[in-house]
């Protein structure tokens, strides 16, 4: 870690306002890991499981389920699909070129940006 803990604590306020703003973390934290820390796209999918694994997701979801905006039952059945499909993601992007995975990413983040731009 070459930057200094209080910069990197800075920068995760920032990314942690946008992910509670948006409600999602990994279009906020990957681009802030490979930009602003140097990391490589496999490197920082990693370092975003990592920080996903960890109970802070519960913090900002605790708003979003005081205002009734959860989902539950359709939030934990999809949670057993995504663990079931995320492990066969990850075991495929270890073997897959760099480049194409974050190809990939560039093409799912502009996807769907483009979906909610012109979403009315």
């Amino acid at each position: 870690m070459s930057s200094p803990a209080w910069l990197i604590i800075l920068i995760g306020v920032g990314v942690g306002a946008c992910v509670g703003l948006a409600g999602t973390g990994g279009a906020f934290i990957i681009p802030t890991l490979i930009f602003g820390f140097g990391l490589t796209q496999l490197r920082a999918q990693g370092t975003a499981l990592l920080i996903a694994s960890l109970p802070i997701w519960i913090v900002p979801l605790i708003p979003y389920a005081r205002a009734k905006q959860v989902d539950w039952r359709l939030g934990l059945v999809l949670a057993i699909g995504l663990t079931v499909g995320s492990w066969f993601g990850a075991q495929w992007a270890q073997q897959l070129p760099v480049g194409l995975v974050r190809k990939t990413f560039a093409v799912v983040l502009i996807s769907v940006a483009i979906k909610l731009f012109l979403q009315r």
